[in-house]
């Protein structure tokens, strides 16, 4: 195996994140425990990536038992957790296999939650519950952008009232990063995987009270994503490239969890919330650019660190907002994003009630979100 693409083992908080070619072997030993299991997956991809077959002859091997939910979908629902949850009860399962992303793993660790705790997920989602013990999460990411096989949040849509919210869920107990898995992401979600991971480096490190250990780790997520990106984009079957960009999302993954994210990721929560066929990164990259003028405005220090690796005549001055904007938005379009609100069907009026729904993040005002939102149309 090459040298830039080696396995090794992380432990991180509670978890234990095994990462690299072939990775998925080494969840044997834990999987071998257990008789029953729940697989969860999305509708195709899953399979198509390869990720199913292989964890199936794993428990195969193992005469272990197994049911397989995939009613999951992009931008999931609270009831989709809420049903998951009921099948592993149902099921009898000991763990849950989420094979997917972030859709899959952040509803995975909510059913686990329910399945002991009871409940349901709005209860979990709005702090009227705590989980008292869940079954374990087994995490086997097929993308390069969630993080969340790394951190402690899910983020699910309530059905009744279209809100999107991000809360503290659990820990993956083991989760597995193959790179090989993100070979068959389609162009689209490459580019919205990757500027995800863009992003949560981002609002973490510019956050107030964001450490030097998690600027660091926004850093080195932004320089890999600005190196290997546009190699991804270009030869999608390059496993180098792949492995890059995985371990810059695993990287950012660790920085929102010790930091958090802040106006461009509440901003794409309402939104997807209203219009849920939007994809979580494609928001995320709508919306980025102009936030940035306004982020570098409130942390102008670590921005521009950031953002000088985009261009480096960045300077850590709130007069610079413009070219921080600048450099973000041409990057997003040399890599080839150019979505846009409009392509969503958000309307002027549409801007204006989400603009007034109350306080944001950075103390940002209602008419700094309506002019996030008009220059993202």
């Amino acid at each position: 195996m090459s040298e830039n693409l080696k396995q090794f083992k992380l432990k991180y908080a509670s978890l234990t994140l095994h990462f690299g070619p072939h990775a998925l072997n080494e969840l044997e030993e834990d999987l071998s425990k257990h008789e029953r299991i729940l697989v969860v997956t999305g509708r195709r991809s899953a399979k198509e990536s390869g990720a199913l077959d292989e964890a199936l002859s794993i428990l195969s091997k193992h005469g272990i038992v197994y049911d397989i939910f995939s009613d999951v979908t992009p931008n999931p629902w609270s009831s989709q957790a809420d049903k998951m949850a009921y099948r592993a009860w149902e099921f009898g399962a000991e763990a849950i296999i989420a094979i997917g992303g972030g859709s899959v793993i952040d509803t995975a660790k909510v059913a686990a939650m329910i399945a002991v705790s009871g409940g349901k997920a709005v209860d979990y989602i709005y702090g009227k519950r705590r989980a008292r013990g869940h079954i374990p999460v087994y995490a086997v990411n097929i993308t390069h952008g969630t993080g969340t096989e790394v951190d402690r949040y899910s983020v699910l849509t309530v059905d009744d009232v279209k809100e999107k919210r991000g809360f503290i869920s659990i820990y993956p107990s083991v989760s597995v990063d193959d790179p090989r898995y993100t070979i068959t992401l389609p162009r689209s979600q490459t580019l919205y995987t990757s500027l995800d991971a863009f992003y949560h480096a981002y609002e973490a490190a510019t956050q107030p009270w964001a450490s030097p250990f998690v600027e660091m780790l926004a850093f080195e997520t932004i320089k890999l994503i600005r190196d290997w990106l546009p190699v991804a984009v270009e030869k999608p079957v390059n496993l180098e490239a792949r492995y890059k960009l995985l371990y810059a999302s695993m990287l950012a993954g660790i920085a929102i969890d010790m930091a958090g994210t802040h106006i461009v990721h509440v901003l794409e929560h309402v939104l997807s919330g209203m219009k849920p066929e939007l994809a979580h990164g494609g928001g995320l990259a709508i919306t980025g650019p102009r936030s940035a003028y306004y982020i570098h405005k409130k942390s102008p220090l670590a921005s521009a660190r950031l953002l000088q690796l985009l261009d480096p005549s960045i300077r850590p001055l709130a007069e610079d907002a413009s070219k921080a904007e600048a450099a973000i938005r041409r990057f997003q379009e040399s890599v080839g994003f150019t979505e846009t609100l409009n392509q969503y069907g958000f309307s002027d009026v549409d801007l204006i009630k989400i603009a007034e729904k109350g306080e944001w993040p950075l103390e940002l005002s209602t008419e700094d979100i309506l002019d996030i939102l008009k220059k993202s149309l």
